[in-house]
């Protein structure tokens, strides 16, 4: 959807610089946390891809069969 097809944006009640919207402290700590919660699920993705590599290895996979 274009951007003028959406109309009047949408209010977030608590999210600051719209009515309503509250402190953006809060808004921060959520985004940090997000954004620690992101970097150890990609730190564990990465865990995870190293370990199929191994056990590919092992078993004497190549990676263009798949």
């Amino acid at each position: 959807m274009y951007y003028r097809q959406q109309g009047q944006p949408q209010f977030i009640p608590g999210f600051p610089g719209f009515p309503g919207g509250g402190g953006g402290g809060n808004v921060d700590r959520r985004l940090e946390r997000l954004e620690r919660q992101l970097d150890r699920l990609d730190r564990q993705l990465n865990q995870l891809e190293r370990r199929v590599d191994r056990i590919e290895r092992r078993l004497g996979f190549r990676h263009d069969q798949f």
